[in-house]
This record gives structure tokens, C-alpha cells and sequence, in this order.
């Protein structure tokens, strides 16, 4: 007897789904996708036991008709696609029919729908795989898809499901990555029968993407829209400036054609783009939306559709680099208060039209209404025993008897304040120029403190003397030829980059002579970096970087190791010299890419110890 079978197909249908069916969120990944394609501009997700018990996705988009509905959730049943080519011309979320069939063979799967066209509803039930006849009843309008008891049937299977509340985590991860790429639609997640977030409607990506960004502490004035369009392609980008930033790449995410991918070159190309924007180990906050020619994508490479094939890849990378790289700019990072962070957002919390309520809310204090009726309180007396005073009594006795004492306690503070205004009016206090530079003094032998204006700054001093030696390095103010030339010898590799390029060293005010094969002696270096001379050497040793990197290299280098460092006593007049010079730069940033400025402003720093005036 031969050791070759056919599957039963219901085990071939369950071994299918596993491709497609992972958990929960694979589910609502694909109720989503269905009901986006359908129109819908409000969606509501319900969720019981972490999805595993339950997982129901309600919309109102157009709905399915009875007839289709005895066809769907059958293998290879969809409306996306109908001949081969259309699969090179794929404009929607969903079109290989599998998903519906997959959360059928393993739970027990319920859709309702009302057809907005023949203005009827109906229900189709499959449970594990068995199907049941359609009936005619349903919701008034849009679709009802529902997933319960998954994996039920494969004990196997759902034993490797997390806690329900982990489960929960990842279908939220998930909604919120669906609900940023289409801004138009209100989202609504509830968990076991609580509200846990909420998307309204948003006019644009930016709009949309600073509900979640919000969480993080990121303010709207700290975010930009960069819009470019192609023959092929159109891209956009909300992307934060140089005064927000990570320690993960979590917040860069790539949308092509609405579906979130994982792409490696794109993130590539976004971190190219913000280059020395950023400090070493920090990551940007951007969201990129790419929109290109549905004949020029594949999606058909992965079940989940997280994966993409892009014909005009290069074409959108160097796009996407060259729009972050111009378009992004760099921001002095400001200390402000909680309620400054809101203040200053272009989302005001106050405006009611524009109230928000997608997890992070204001810090004021909610107003709770208490019910309109008498309460009676024991109170006591300091030996333990009972007082004989009654709560409505005792406010009696502190209420004033006179009803006009709020009029007159206002009229008492506004003579007070005319009276202490006069006053200081007679002062003569001298204003700080809005331009005027007030230096402070230095905090941690490291920090040089200033005031200009209603701002107070702190300047790394290390950093910001750093980038001014840099552009006098650059600007190449004067040579000095050495009294006695540094030899060097360096391998044949070295040999030949130096002969190659050494007119660049020459350019950079460093003059290179060759002695002989691997043998080359320094006669000049620029007048600033008298006493690091073995710092250059070891560099001419080392480098192998094109002449626009060589340049930028060597300079840094230069200006890094002559600058004033960390723990140096700096004096009043040399702290003042870097200060002016700190505010004469359009960017305020050290050869490596650094901020080394921060601001608070005055009203910061009140609101920060609580004062009101």
C-alpha cells in the first residue's frame, strides 16, 4: 500500500490558514482590509478575551449583497480580481480571497451585512468550517464580521497565543498603524466592553499622525509635511526636525500605497536623508506615505502582505532622501512645562471642535457633576469622640453672611493691584535688549548659561567652540609653514590614496610632500591647529574618504581636538566671544551633527514652579 494520501480538506484548509491566520490581530488585519475596501469612514473593533473569545469589526461601508454572501469565505472567493493582469493592477487592501476563508477553518466566523443597494440584510455563519445557510436578518447598515472561539479546534495551535491583555496590545499596535495611512476615517477600539481608544476624523496625514505622536511627548510645532510628486510616484513624508528624536527606529514608518511594509531601503533612505541632523544613536520620528503606479508594486510575495517588490525602487529612494534632506530643518530643542506642551500645540485642547480623545488628555482637572441632595458627615473631635456638628451646619457657620463679599474681594484686589503697579512705575528698571546676549556664568564646568530676551540658553561649550574652530577651519584664515616638517610613513594602500589625493590636503591648508615610496613630510598646517599636529598625522595615516567626506572629516577632527572641553574653566570674556558667535549661526549644530543649544523660555520656568505672574 502506498504511503501517499490525500488530505481531508478540512486539514488542508487549516494548514492553509496558518500561512495567512497567525492570531488575533491577523484577523483584524484582514476585517480591516475588507472593510476600507468596502468605502467605510467608520469603523468600530470590538474585542473579548484578547480576541481569542471574540474579535468583531462593525463599519459602514456599502455591504455585500445575499447573493455574494453565499458565495464569500469560499477558497479563492473575492470581487478584487478577475483575470491575471489584474493582479499587476491591485488598488485595493485585499484581493486573493483567502482571508475570510482562512478565519473560517479555524473559528467560528459571523457576517452580517446590509446591501445599500437592494436595501436588504443577511447573515452567513461558518463554524470551523461548516457552513450554515444564509438568513435573512442583519444590521441596518454597513457589516458585521465576527471571529469567535479561535483555534478552538487546534488546541495545538492556541497554545501558543499570549495573555489575552497581550493579544489586546497587538491588535491596538496593529489599528494604529491602519488608522495613520488613512486619516479620513474615525476608528474606534473597545476592549471588553471599555472604549480604549478613540481616532476621530483628521483633515491630513499630519493631523492624523500627531494623535499617536502626542503620546510621546512631540508637539506639532516640532512637525513638518513634505509633499513631492513623480511621473510614477507621489511621496509624502510627516516628519519631525532635529528637536525630537529616538533611541529606536520604531517611530520611521514606511506606507506603500496605504499598506504598512517592512522596508528596509526606504528606512535606509530616511535616515540618509536626516544624516548628521541627529546625534549618533538617535533616530528620527517620520511617517512616509508612497503612493506609486499599483503596475510598478507586488504585494503578492507574503501572506500577510508586510513584504513589497517596488520596480522604481532607486528612483523613490533617492526621492525620499534628497525631500528629507531639504525640507527637514533643524530646531533649537526648548524645555517647556506640561501645560506649555499643550498651550503651544496647534491642536488646542480648549477649542471644543477640536477636542481629542485618542489617549493622551490634557492636564486639567476633570469636572465631575455630583447629584443635587443633602449629605450628612460625622465629624470629630480630636479625643476621638463624636462632634455634635452636622456637615450642612458647619458650612453654615463659615459661609459669609454678607452677599455682596465676592464683589467687594475683587474690587479690594484691583486697588491693591493699580497701587503696587504705581508703584513699580516709579522704579526706574532698566529692560533687557530683545538682541542683548547676558551671560550668566558656566554650571558643571560644562554648560555656559546666557539670557537673551525672555529666553535663558544653555550651550554645551565643548560642542558650540568646537563648531566655531570649524568654520574658521573652513574659511582657511592662515597658513604657518613649520620650522621643521613632520615625516610620515605609511603603508603602499595610504601611498597610493596620497598621491591621488593630496592636492585636497593642500586645499585644506595642510601641505603634503612626497620623500619617496610610502614616505611623505608635513611643511605646513593652518594656524589654528598649532599643537595637535599628531592628531593630523594620525588621520593622513588612516583616511580613505572621497574629497568632499575627507574634508568634512579632517576639519571635525581639527576643531574636535583643539576646542575647549568638558570640565575647562572658561572666563567671562572668552564664554561671552562664543556666545555671539553661537547666535550668529542659521544652525546651531557641531561638525558631527550635535545640538549643543537648549531654551526655556520665561513663561516655562514659571509655570514650572507655579507661579501665575
Amino acid at each position: 500500500m502506498g504511503r501517499i494520501n490525500l488530505l481531508d480538506p478540512l486539514l488542508s484548509s487549516r494548514i492553509a490558514a496558518g500561512e495567512v491566520i497567525e492570531r488575533p490581530q491577523s484577523v483584524l488585519r484582514e476585517f480591516l482590509d475588507n472593510s476600507l475596501d468596502a468605502g467605510s469612514d467608520d469603523i468600530t473593533v470590538i474585542i473579548e478575551g484578547g480576541g481569542i473569545d471574540k474579535l468583531e469589526v462593525q463599519d459602514n461601508g456599502k455591504g455585500i449583497n445575499r447573493e455574494d454572501l453565499s458565495l464569500i469565505a469560499k477558497r479563492h472567493a473575492t470581487s478584487k480580481i478577475h483575470n491575471p493582469d489584474d493582479l499587476y493592477q491591485i488598488n485595493t487592501l485585499g484581493f486573493r480571497g483567502e482571508a475570510l476563508y482562512s478565519i473560517s477553518s479555524v473559528s467560528k466566523l459571523t457576517i452580517s451585512s446590509f446591501d445599500s443597494e437592494e436595501k436588504k440584510a443577511s447573515t452567513l455563519v461558518i463554524d470551523n468550517g461548516k457552513r450554515y445557510p444564509v438568513e435573512e436578518t442583519g444590521p441596518e447598515k454597513g457589516t458585521i464580521c465576527t471571529s469567535e472561539d479561535l483555534f478552538m479546534d487546534i488546541p495545538a495551535r492556541r497554545s501558543f497565543l499570549k495573555r489575552a491583555s497581550t493579544e489586546s496590545n497587538l491588535c491596538r499596535t496593529l489599528l494604529s498603524s491602519k488608522a495613520l495611512a488613512f486619516p479620513s476615517v474615525r476608528f474606534t477600539l473597545k476592549v471588553d466592553g471599555a472604549t480604549r481608544m478613540q481616532w476621530p476624523k483628521a483633515a491630513d496625514y499630519k493631523e492624523r499622525v500627531m494623535m499617536l505622536w502626542r503620546e510621546y511627548g512631540v508637539s506639532s510645532s516640532d512637525v513638518n509635511t513634505l509633499n513631492m510628486e513623480a511621473e510614477d510616484y507621489s511621496i509624502t513624508v510627516v516628519a519631525g526636525s532635529s528637536a525630537v528624536k529616538r533611541s529606536d527606529k520604531k517611530e520611521i514608518r514606511i506606507y506603500v500605497n496605504s499598506r504598512p511594509v517592512e522596508e528596509f531601503s526606504m528606512v535606509q533612505a530616511v535616515l540618509y536623508g536626516y544624516g548628521e541632523l541627529l546625534p549618533g544613536g538617535s533616530y528620527p520620528y517620520a511617517c512616509v506615505f508612497i503612493n506609486d503606479n499599483s503596475e510598478l508594486v507586488d504585494f503578492n510575495i507574503h501572506p500577510a502582505k508586510k513584504e513589497v517588490k517596488i520596480r522604481n525602487k532607486a528612483d523613490i529612494h533617492h526621492s525620499l532622501s534628497s525631500m528629507i534632506k531639504n525640507g527637514v530643518e533643524r530646531k533649537i530643542p526648548e524645555i517647556k512645562s506640561v501645560r506649555q506642551f499643550y498651550l503651544d500645540d496647534t491642536e488646542r485642547w480648549e477649542n471644543g471642535a477640536k477636542t481629542k480623545s485618542f489617549g493622551v488628555l490634557p492636564p486639567t482637572t476633570p469636572k465631575v457633576e455630583m447629584e443635587d441632595k443633602k449629605e450628612e458627615r460625622v465629624f470629630y473631635n480630636h479625643n476621638g469622640t463624636e462632634a455634635p456638628e452636622s456637615f450642612e451646619d458647619r458650612s453654615n457657620k463659615y459661609t459669609p453672611k454678607d452677599s455682596e463679599w465676592l464683589k467687594k474681594a475683587k474690587e479690594l484686589k484691583a486697588l491693591r493691584e493699580k497701587v503696587r503697579n504705581e508703584s513699580y512705575a516709579k522704579e526706574e528698571v532698566k529692560a533687557i535688549d530683545e538682541d542683548e546676549i547676558v551671560y550668566i556664568g558656566q554650571a558643571f564646568d560644562l554648560f555656559l548659561i546666557c539670557q537673551k530676551g525672555d529666553s535663558l540658553y544653555l550651550v554645551d561649550q565643548h560642542a558650540a567652540h568646537e563648531r566655531i574652530l570649524y568654520d574658521e577651519l573652513l574659511s582657511l584664515k592662515t597658513v604657518q609653514k613649520l620650522l621643521v616638517p613632520i615625516k610620515i610613513e605609511v603603508d603602499d594602500l595610504t601611498d597610493d590614496f596620497l598621491e591621488r589625493n593630496s592636492y585636497v590636503y593642500t586645499k585644506l591648508g595642510i601641505s603634503l610632500l612626497k620623500e619617496g615610496k610610502g614616505e611623505w613630510e608635513i611643511d605646513a598646517i593652518p594656524a589654528v591647529c598649532k599643537g595637535i599636529e599628531k592628531e593630523i598625522v594620525d588621520f593622513i595615516t588612516s583616511a580613505k574618504s572621497d574629497e568632499h567626506q575627507l574634508e568634512q572629516e579632517i576639519f571635525a577632527v581639527m576643531a574636535c581636538r583643539k576646542a575647549i572641553k568638558k570640565g575647562d574653566k572658561v572666563d567671562k570674556w572668552a564664554a561671552e566671544s562664543i556666545l555671539e558667535k553661537v547666535f550668529e549661526m542659521e544652525e546651531p549644530c557641531c561638525p558631527h551633527g550635535r545640538t549643543f543649544l537648549i531654551k526655556i523660555t520665561e513663561q516655562s520656568l514659571k509655570e514650572m514652579v507655579g507661579r501665575t505672574k
